[in-house]
Order: C-alpha cells, then structure tokens, then sequence
C-alpha cells in the first residue's frame, strides 16, 4: 500500500463535526456575530437536512469548547458567546504549538504567513476603522513605554498588531493574529537581540497611515516594520513581497 493509498483512507469530518466547522466559519467571517441567537435545533435540523441528534452532537462540541451558550427557559437557546472568536483563537493557537512541538511547523512558517496578515490587516483597517478605531489606536499610543524596558516594548508591539487586527474588522484576520500571539508569546526570546527602538520602530507610521485612511501608506509602514522583525529573528522577508 503506498503513500497515497493510506492518505486516501484518511477519515472525513463526522456530520456533526462538520456542522460545528461551517458554524465557526459563519463566526468568523462575521454573519454569526457575538450574542446572535441560533435558529432552533429542529430549524438547523431542517437547513442542513441532517437529525435533530447529528445537531445536539454539534452543539455540544461547540458548548464544550465556549463557541456557544445555552439557556433555558422561554428566552432561552443557542447563543455566540461574547468570547466566541477567542476560543476559536485559542484553538488554532493551540494547534500551531502542538504543530510545532511535532517539528511539523516552524517558527519561520508562522511568521512568513503572519507577517503577510500583517500587511493584510494593515491596509484593512485603514480602509475600515472606524473613529472608535482611531480613538483606540490613540488611546493605546499612550500607554506606550518610555522606560527604555525592551519587555514592555515587546508587550505594546503585540497589543498594537492585536489592536490593527481589530480595526480590519474582519474577524477571520482578528482570530489569527490572536492565535499567533499566543504562539509567539511562547516561544523562547532572546531579548539581547532586541532593543526598544528595533521593536518599536515604524509603528507610529502605520497607526498615522490606519488613522489618514491610507490603505498604500499603511502597508508599506507595516512592511518596514515586520521587515525588520524578521531580519532580527533571522528571517527576513522576501524583496518581491515589498508592497508596490
């Protein structure tokens, strides 16, 4: 039996797994918002053409890993928790740890692929935010540390790519970033590598460009930025990807 065989015997989603996947990708592309309340079983039973058991053995994983909430009661149901895109964060969080533990993912791949969010959520949110965003954005440029602490440094970099994320509003975007944060926040960092400056550097550019509305400008800061990450991890990015 070769290779391909075995990968042609590789099981599929079960039906109710399946649900649980199509329901988290309705929440992360944002038509299942946080709060949104879920038809009734027999309603999802009947859209999917699938028993009322397969649904119940779908929202029971969904439940089980804070997706969703139930109630009971005359007002009470299948809700998107208010934390929905967190947990799915965590999750994708946690499978890129394992990924790597099992040496089948490195720490290059997460950042060639973030780093490419990045420019994404950089050009998105300038095109999106709206002035709550800006607020925000300015908001969280005050908190940024004077002491010279490259730890604090670092804590504010990633809160601000957090906060760009934010400002796309697109939650696909927000749920990966967070994800690999959580990785990045994980991994062994050698700090004498860094100063406060390397980790802060072009930031100001992105939040101005974000704030003006300049999608090219935004970009472009943020390439310089990650660019210069990467050279100090020892990836750097490739020159074609330099925004035009």
């Amino acid at each position: 039996m070769t290779d391909r065989d075995a990968r042609l015997r590789k099981k599929v989603q079960t039906a109710p797994q399946q649900i649980a996947s199509l329901i988290k990708e309705a929440i992360l592309e944002g038509s299942l918002p946080p709060g949104a309340q879920l038809p009734s079983e027999t309603e999802i039973a009947e859209n999917f053409g699938v028993s009322r058991p397969t649904i119940r053995e779908a929202l029971r994983t969904l439940k089980s890993t804070g997706v969703i909430t139930a109630a009971r009661g005359r007002h009470g149901g299948h809700r998107i928790s208010d934390g929905s895109t967190a947990s799915l964060a965590r999750g994708m969080g946690d499978y890129m740890t394992l990924a790597i533990g099992a040496n089948h993912v490195g720490y290059r791949d997460i950042f060639e692929v973030r780093s490419e969010l990045d420019l994404l959520a950089a050009s998105t949110a300038a095109q999106r935010r709206t002035e709550e965003d800006v607020d925000a954005l300015r908001e969280l440029a005050g908190t940024e540390s004077a002491s010279g602490s490259v730890e604090a440094a670092l804590r504010y970099d990633l809160a601000f790519h957090r906060k760009i994320a934010e400002c796309s509003h697109n939650q696909l975007i927000v749920a990966f970033m967070s994800a690999t944060i959580v990785v990045f926040q994980d991994c062994d960092v050698d700090l004498d590598m860094f100063s406060q400056d390397s980790v802060l550097a072009h930031l100001d550019d992105v939040r101005e460009a974000v704030i003006a509305g300049d999608s090219g400008r935004a970009r472009e800061a943020m390439h310089r930025h990650v660019g210069l990450s990467g050279a100090l991890c020892g990836v750097p990015l490739d020159p074609a990807r330099r925004p035009r």
